[in-house]
């Protein structure tokens, strides 16, 4: 019995016969999304492709004249192997929109230069991105249902399917990792408007983007659902081509949002919480260890000449060192709150009701492993040791955050002038 794992699709089968276009979008798939690309330049050659490596493709980027198939047959063709298909064409004509409508094209593209091939290549991105998504689509009609899950699914997104808003609710609660619900308006039990008002307060629109559908002809529909909290609204019926762009669109807001986030929240350079997120969240975690009545403790931790490394190396070698020591306190300390403070600084909160002699017990594992973690990464700069100096308060204790960290950085000075290497 064969166990291994199916191979990973990252290719992208491109069918185009005019080879200076499919040689630029190529080269723009590779460096804008990683991926590698088989190039067919008629029908025969993409059966070829197909048949040798099928299994291999993302999706398909097919021309919809070529000369051997000037009828869409090379969609016809990929459509048959499951994959999903971005249309190239010179017109918007009739056939093309058909095709969409039917399901079986996730988008078209008109051939009109660079500009043209850069919408190509986001819907490639936003392909990729997609197979990690989950999509919820709540509506009382079975026939509806079918049809929203028939679009998602061409789009390479996860559907979850509701057949009332109590059910929807249900389904969002046992999947909080859900990024967009599509809810109709007039449905049992729950109707839309209430579905939105209790999805808002388990998520709020950083975390989950809702688009109200509905058929029905009042004026007031749309407003109540934005003012219920819904991001976006759409009327039925609406076509395949406006659903996946208001779709497109409402998932990508939320992955600006959350890029944003990052950006403001964590340490450019390692990928930790940064100062602010660390006093933020760190005050927050002591008062839950308070209210639980659980101990807590900070340990705050500088590298051993770090700025000889730099002097050395050169600064390119310092900031792997950095890194390698912010991948180990991640790997040792994943429960905790880890943080880099500033230059060579790190920190670490323990929150979860450890005995100190635990945590102590921690922070020497981590101390004695990372010289041979950072060598790994960084094997000119030699032997990597970190200074720690750790505070811990017991169940009693009122001590700020700032009170343990300034205690903290006080042992760490004892430890650097004991000779490094050491947790005080």
């Amino acid at each position: 019995m064969d166990t291994s794992a199916p191979p990973a699709r990252t290719a992208v089968l491109i069918v185009e016969d005019q080879r200076a276009l499919s040689g630029m979008l190529g080269s723009m798939l590779r460096n804008q999304c990683g991926c590698d690309s088989v190039i067919a330049a008629s029908l025969a050659q993409a059966q070829s492709a197909l048949e040798a490596q099928g299994d291999s493709f993302l999706a398909a980027v097919c021309d919809v004249n070529l000369p051997d198939a000037p009828y869409g047959e090379a969609i016809s063709l990929v459509e048959r192997h499951g994959l999903p298909v971005i249309a190239l064409t010179g017109s918007i004509s009739p056939e093309v929109r058909e095709l969409m409508h039917r399901g079986s094209i996730v988008d078209y593209v008109l051939k009109k230069g660079v500009v043209s091939y850069e919408y190509a290549v986001q819907l490639v991105r936003r392909l990729q991105r997609n197979r990690s998504l989950k999509v919820l689509v709540a509506d009382d009609s079975p026939s509806s249902r079918e049809v929203l899950q028939r679009m998602l699914q061409i789009q390479g997104l996860t559907v979850l399917l509701a057949e009332n808003g109590a059910d929807a609710i249900r389904q969002l609660e046992q999947h909080r990792d859900t990024k967009l619900v599509l809810v109709d308006y007039n449905m049992p039990k729950v109707d839309g408007f209430e579905f939105v008002l209790q999805a808002r307060r388990m998520m709020g629109k950083d975390k989950l983007a809702i688009i109200g559908i509905s058929g029905e002809n009042r004026p007031d529909v749309s407003a109540q659902f934005l003012k219920h909290g819904a991001n976006d609204f759409i009327s039925k019926p609406y076509s395949y081509e406006e659903m996946t762009c208001r779709i497109n669109q409402n998932l990508e807001m939320l992955e600006l949002v959350e890029s944003l986030h990052h950006l403001a929240t964590r340490d450019s350079l390692t990928g930790l919480n940064n100062r602010r997120t660390f006093f933020d969240r760190g005050e927050a975690l002591l008062r839950q260890a308070r209210a639980a009545g659980h101990s807590a403790g900070v340990a705050m931790m500088d590298i051993d000449y770090f700025k000889r490394i730099n002097d050395e190396h050169g600064h390119h070698q310092g900031d792997l060192v950095l890194q390698a020591v912010a991948q180990e306190l991640g790997r040792h300390f994943s429960d905790e709150l880890v943080a880099r403070l500033g230059g060579e600084e790190f920190v670490v909160l323990f929150g979860r009701n450890l005995s100190e002699s635990a945590m102590r017990q921690g922070l020497e594992r981590f101390r004695e492993a990372l010289p041979g973690a950072v060598a790994q990464q960084c094997p000119t700069v030699g032997p990597v040791t970190i200074s720690m100096g750790i505070c811990c308060a017991g169940t009693a204790s009122d001590a700020s955050l700032s009170h343990l960290l300034h205690t903290a950085d006080g042992w760490l000075y004892q430890a650097k002038t004991q000779g490094r290497n050491r947790l005080v």
